[in-house]
Parts: C-alpha cells; structure tokens; sequence
C-alpha cells in the first residue's frame, strides 16, 4: 500500500497560454511536452492524507483556482487544433496514451474545480463532520469525488455493491472449499481456533527470512509461465524493524527495490507468507513497478498521479497465480489469500453502506458478522478504516477485478491465440494507468 495519490495540493502560479503548434505530427509532442511542465502547476501529484477531512481541507484551501479553470480551457484549445487537423489518427500508440491520460487528469480536475466552488459556497452552513463522510455537507459529491480519485473510474454505488457481493459470494465459496480439504466442514470454531494456534506461527526469535527466499526463489524458476523474457531481477528481502508501530505484515519500497517482512503482532503467520510475498514482491508491486521501467513500451513519460486501483488492483489479481508460480503447496497457505480476499470483498460493500447510504456502526457489525463469523478479530479495525479512509480499501478489490475482467475478454476475443504473457505485457507496458484508460486502451489491442 503507498500513501500517494490523485494530489490535492495547493498549486503555484500557472503560466501556460495557449500553444502556438506547428502543423506536423510532433504537435502531439508539443502539447505533451507542455502539458508535462505544467503538471504540478495544475495541482495533481503530490502526497496525501489517507482521511476524508484532511482531503477535503486541503482541496477548498487550494489556491489559485481560477487560474487552474483558465489553464484548463488553454488545454482544450491547444487540444482541439490537432484533433480537429486529424493528427490524432496519426498519434502512436503511447502518445493516444498519453492523451487519454491526460484527458482522466485535467477531467477529474474539472469535476474538484466544480465540487470545491460548491462546497465553499454554503459558507458557514457548511459541515465537515467526524463522524463520517455521510454527515457532512455534500457527502454524497465528496465521495463521488473521491471514487473518482481513488479508482480512476466513475463506477456508481449501485454497481460497486452489487460487485463487493459478487466476490464475496466468490472468496466464501472458496473459503469453505478449502475448510472442508483440511477436515474442518461444519465445525468453525474448531477451525478458527487450529488457524490461529501455534501450528501455523513461527517459534520465538526466529524469522521468515529463508522462508521468503526460498519462495521468491520458487516463483522465479515459475514466472514464464506468465510473463514474456524480462530483465527484472527479484527484490532485497529484508527483515523491518517498524513492528507494531506499523500495522502491516509487509510492504514494499520502490526506492530501494526491498520487500519488507514485519513483525506487526506478537508472532510471525506462516499462512501470510505466499500471498504477500506474490503481492509486494514479484509478481506484484516490485514486478510492476521495475517492469513498467525496463520493458516500457514508450521512450518518453508524463508525469501522472498515483493511479491506486491500478497499482493495487494489480497486486491484489497476482494473488491468483500462485499455482502457476509453485505457491500454496498446503491449503492452509492457500487460505491466507482467500482470508485476505474476504477482507477486501467485505470492505466494498461496508465502504458503500457507511459513506454513501449512511449505515450506523450497528448495521456495519451486523453485516460483517452475518458473512464473515470466522474473522471477528478484524470487524472493528476494517469498518473503522473505511469510515476514516473513504474509498481506498475498495481499489485492491476494484482493480484486480478489472484486470480479471479485461483477461476473460481478451481470451473470448482471441480463443486459442490468447496469451497470457502477451496479456500481462499489454497491461503492464505503459506503466500504472487509470482503470478507465486501462480498459479503452485494452479494447483497441489488436493482438
């Protein structure tokens, strides 16, 4: 998980006027070029607070936002005079990109322009309740905006509910097939109690280290199977020393190119190991990430905003593989993802209930427990979470949705010719995209 994403920060002064282009294709490049320098100015990037208040304080406290509207009709303009010329016909695959990119970003800006001026016109009327997004003036448009920004996609509450029931329904299934391999159907106290006992937690003063190494080792040997010859090389793995302080069981930082194990409770889980290494190692955000850098298919990048949905989507879908790859050797190592993977469908719906139809905390415990009994440790931590954090949970479910989803159709649209690794190049090679871009640019993928 980062902390970064779509920037709500106060932007500085904006100078672009309207481009002058000349007339041959490297308009396009022209209007990159420019759009590119001016990103910051336009108040995209940047860092973020993770809770609704701070977003949304940040956002009405922007400044210069009449310049951002004009800066935002010169890029119209500037748009409109190659697009008009045709030259968009001739634009090569990333720049067409480039430009949806583009389009996602300064359309979302558009949309917090219009919210923020509503927002700061009710005065002192306005209210930015504690007590969730729901009680707040305009909590229904916030988090609209909030979607937005976090999933790059303009899903509605309605669809987002009918699919957290759908993978929930999917990841129960899942669960009990496995309780029922390990000899445990029908009996889930007996089961929770074995899950959690001693059997599957490392010894005091001792460490996964050689355990993550030998795994990540395994899926090295595997990572053919699913991708096309590539120069990443696998992560440092190194022990943190965060702990409890850092509720997190790992994590991955993309500066030093390490994958990280914590030791966030009182032991280490032996059943969490396989599917975190597949998620914040390879082939998930370490595999991404050095991926989009040394098999990119563009010469030349914009900058963009941290697409959430995309990158943990992406990470969240990996999960899946770890057959493939010589992963989930017992079911018990199995289960640790499908756990995972309730948790994640269960905060969809829970994120929808609390933030846009308002569920009281009561209705929140009473769902969680009338789906999920065998995780009562966990109930209060995730309601409180998407309460405080609209929206970012939903973008591990949402995204790896999408990418399951745009794998089921191009394997309808190529039948035998389908290739897995050919697919998982096209989706990785322009790097982290919007989900929205995402699905367009795999639509017009020809092979």
């Amino acid at each position: 998980m980062k902390n970064t994403l779509t920037g709500f920060t106060v932007c500085v002064a904006l100078s672009m006027s309207s481009v002058s282009f000349a007339n041959d294709v490297g308009r396009i490049d022209q209007y990159l070029s420019k759009y590119s320098k001016n990103f910051k100015a336009l108040g995209q990037g940047g860092d973020v607070e993770f809770a609704y208040q701070k977003q949304i304080e940040k956002i009405i406290q922007e400044k210069n936002q009449e310049a951002q509207i004009r800066f935002l009709e010169n890029l119209k303009r500037d748009k409109q005079q190659f697009t008009m010329g045709g030259k968009l016909e001739e634009a090569t695959e990333c720049q067409k990109a480039q430009l949806a990119m583009i389009d996602y970003e300064t359309q979302f800006l558009s949309e917090k322009l219009a919210t923020a001026k509503a927002y700061r016109q009710l005065g002192k009327k306005a209210v930015l309740s504690d007590k969730g997004l729901a009680n707040s003036s305009m909590g229904k448009e916030w988090y609209r905006l909030l979607r937005k920004a976090w999933l790059s996609s303009d899903i509605s509450p309605e669809d987002l509910i009918k699919m957290g029931n759908v993978e929930l329904d999917r990841a129960l299934a899942h669960y009990h097939r496995l309780q029922k391999n390990m000899g445990y159907e029908g009996r889930d106290a007996e089961f929770y109690a074995y899950l959690n006992s001693s059997t599957f937690q490392y010894p005091e003063d001792t460490t996964p280290q050689a355990d993550y190494e030998q795994r990540q080792a395994i899926v090295y040997q595997n990572i053919g199977k699913l991708f096309l010859p590539n120069c990443v090389q696998a992560p440092m793995i190194r022990a943190s020393n965060r702990g409890m302080s850092f509720p997190v069981d790992g994590y991955y930082l993309p500066e030093e190119g390490a994958f990280y194990f914590n030791k966030a409770k009182s032991h280490y889980d032996r059943r969490s190991l396989d599917w975190l290494l597949l998620h914040e190692s390879t082939p998930g955000h370490h595999f991404q990430n050095r991926y989009a850098v040394k098999q990119a298919a563009c010469t030349t990048t914009i900058p963009h905003s941290f697409y959430a949905a995309y990158v943990e989507g992406w990470a969240a879908y990996v999960e899946e593989y770890g057959h493939e790859l010589g992963l989930y050797q017992t079911d018990a190592d199995e289960l640790g993802a499908v756990e995972w993977n309730l948790v994640r469908s269960i905060r969809v719906i829970l994120d929808v209930g609390i933030n846009h139809f308002d569920w009281s905390e009561q209705q929140a415990k009473d769902f969680w427990q009338s789906k999920l009994p065998m995780l009562p440790s966990l109930a209060d931590r995730e309601i409180s979470r998407v309460r405080n954090w609209p929206v970012q949970a939903i973008t591990y479910k949402l995204g790896a949705v999408k990418f399951r989803e745009l794998r089921e159709q191009q394997k309808k649209r190529l039948g035998p010719q389908f290739d897995i690794r050919q697919f998982h190049h096209d989706v990785l090679k322009y790097g982290p995209l919007p989900i929205d871009v995402l699905d367009q640019i795999m639509a017009a993928t020809q092979h």
